[in-house]
């Protein structure tokens, strides 16, 4: 098959939807199919590039080009709800190029290939939500420190507000709430907790929503034996937190949890330290004594990190699916994580981790201790979540998104 990407960010911007595309692409081409991604211009990209066999094509939008201000870090361009002018001409003269079987869209990016959808260089065109952004403008489908009870024009827009100033607000709401998202032949979603959270977004009354979950590279339990203990990490025991350092990710539940673990602790030696990995953030709360932070860690070496870890935690608030609980899994790491969003998808309340309560920090604190403290436990949960995180794999998982691209296409044909 020749497929072509949509997406807004590609490296080398990586986050975790960034990095779940890079890796079903590589796959794919790895299987034999010809992968392009179409993404938006970054000042530090060339416009054309081939990364490991996916050719890579950046073009010009008009926020990236004609209203610079609207992207906060221009290293990461922003598309909003409708249509890019640009950006669908883009679209439109790959497409006139080259005879793609499928086009299958990530993000808002979407927006600018639908109104191609239905004219005679349409393509058959899959979407994944890899997060709640077809129902929510903020993308977290949280509101008030829980989860939003659903949608609706003037909530929403207030609610945004504080994340994109009034104007944006304004228009990004109304944009969303504007679209009956038709011009999607196959709607996949990364986890049962987006599955739902799209049944109250404007969709096709017809369109199924299947789930077909986010993935990680192959080979990550390898890479987490193989690479050698960072030796920035303490000399003793230690838990740890892998994330944007944020309360969108628990970071002050975490720190609150931490405390109180300290105050209490009575083993036999010091209390393990704390070992954050992530972005700093302003909201970044004070973190406690015996908090290790560090930024810009290499991917390998932070496999390496949840490999020595005594427990991981993962207490976000919501997450779409949770690719860090499956790396953690895989490396080996007790997990203590979050019973939110995507992440029940991953984890098994005692079997392959611990599930606790969003936002309770008295529930982590007896989480992590119960896996500090009871060795058979923690062995039980390693064994367990080693395995559970093969099944998001990109071997397992590929598989599935060809299924999708092979119904699709014949669907349209």
């Amino acid at each position: 098959m020749k497929i072509l990407h949509l997406s807004n960010l590609y490296a080398p911007v990586i986050g975790g939807l960034e990095r779940s595309i890079a890796t079903s692409s590589e796959e794919l081409v790895r299987r034999g199919h010809e992968v392009t991604v179409l993404t938006l211009a970054t000042p530090r990209a060339p416009g054309d590039e081939t990364i490991n066999g996916v050719r890579v094509h950046r073009v010009r939008s008009v926020a990236n080009t004609l209203l610079p201000l609207i992207n906060q870090d221009p290293g990461k361009p922003f598309h909003p709800t409708a249509p890019d002018p640009l950006t669908t001409a883009a679209i439109a003269r790959l497409l006139r190029a080259e005879q793609y079987d499928v086009v299958h869209s990530h993000d808002w990016l979407m927006y600018s290939y639908l109104p191609l959808r239905r004219s005679r260089i349409g393509r058959p065109h899959v979407h994944t939500a890899h997060d709640f952004g077809l129902t929510c403008v903020r993308k977290t489908f949280a509101r008030d420190g829980g989860r939003c009870p659903g949608p609706a024009l003037a909530k929403c827009m207030s609610c945004a507000t504080t994340q994109y100033g009034r104007p944006r607000s304004i228009a990004l709401t109304t944009g969303l709430h504007a679209h009956r998202h038709r011009g999607i032949d196959a709607l996949t979603a990364i986890s049962t907790s987006v599955a739902q959270a799209l049944e109250q977004a404007r969709l096709p009354g017809d369109l199924p929503v299947q789930v077909v979950s986010s993935l990680v590279p192959d080979g990550l339990d390898a890479l987490a034996r193989d690479t050698p203990r960072p030796d920035w990490l303490p000399t003793g025991d230690y838990l740890l937190f892998v994330g944007a350092l944020g309360p969108h990710k628990g970071i002050d539940v975490l720190f609150d949890a931490y405390r109180e673990l300290v105050a209490g602790w009575a083993g036999p030696g010091p209390a393990p330290a704390l070992v954050c990995l992530g972005t700093r953030r302003d909201d970044t709360p004070p973190p406690p004594p015996g908090v290790l932070i560090r930024h810009d860690v290499p991917h390998a070496q932070v496999m390496a990190a949840w490999r020595g870890a005594v427990a991981g935690a993962v207490p976000s608030l919501n997450e779409g699916m949770g690719q860090v609980a499956v790396e953690a899994m895989l490396a080996g790491a007790p997990l203590v994580a979050s019973a939110a969003g995507g992440l029940t998808d991953v984890v098994t309340d005692g079997v392959t981790g611990l599930l606790v309560p969003p936002g309770d920090p008295v529930a982590l604190h007896a989480a992590l201790l119960r896996v500090l403290t009871d060795r058979d436990l923690a062995a039980r949960l390693r064994a367990a979540g080693q395995q559970r995180g093969l099944d998001f794999t990109a071997a397992r998982v590929v598989p599935q998104i060809e299924e999708v691209y092979r119904a699709c296409i014949a669907a349209f044909q």
